[in-house]
């Protein structure tokens, strides 16, 4: 165990260059490689910073434009591969299951033992339709019970409002001919 950790160590250093070299060697190869490189000038400039930014920016437009399709036709086969055959079917509560007869080659043919096993119960396009449409119904009806007990409530509230409105600006009224009287008199 402490072997491979040793080799383990020792592979580390030589990779990061620790080992055989010192600090003034790395400093000559550094130097000498430096002056021997010729200078590269990078293109600038307004138009070419502008048109590489478009094609970078375009192609990450591409990029997510093709992964959603992909992501999307993938949904879109699984959701098909879940239905069963698109032709109208009665609504079933339990899953069909199947009989099959199992015989083997050693046995003969005669003895019938018989297994039952049921397939995973997939529902049609036409059910599902079905339970789609009488759920948005349903719901179209409490929306419109909700929205019709809103507007009562609504008219009772604002009749409210209005009582209280009047009951304060009555008040107000009073307060002010008490006050106008006290004014006269004092």
């Amino acid at each position: 165990m402490s072997s491979n950790r040793f080799l383990l160590l020792l592979s580390l250093l030589l990779l990061l260059g620790v080992c055989g070299t010192t600090a003034d060697d790395d400093d000559d190869d550094d130097n000498e490689t430096a002056a021997q490189l010729p200078h590269v000038r990078h293109k600038r400039g307004l138009f070419w910073d502008f048109f590489q930014k478009m094609i970078v920016t375009k192609n990450l437009v591409v990029d997510q434009y093709t992964d959603t399709r992909n992501t999307l036709n993938d949904i879109y086969n699984m959701v098909n591969e879940q239905f069963s055959d698109p032709a109208p079917a009665k609504p079933t509560n339990q899953p069909r299951s199947t009989t099959e007869k199992v015989t083997s080659s050693d046995e003969e043919v005669s003895s019938d033992e018989t297994t039952t096993t049921t397939e995973a119960y997939s529902i049609s396009r036409y059910e599902l339709g079905r339970i789609l449409g009488r759920n948005f119904r349903g719901l179209q009806r409490l929306a419109q019970t909700e929205f019709r007990e809103a507007l009562n409530a609504t008219h009772y509230n604002l009749q409210g409002y209005k009582d209280e409105a009047n009951q304060q600006f009555a008040n107000s009224l009073a307060v002010e001919k008490k006050n106008k009287l006290k004014a006269l008199k004092g």
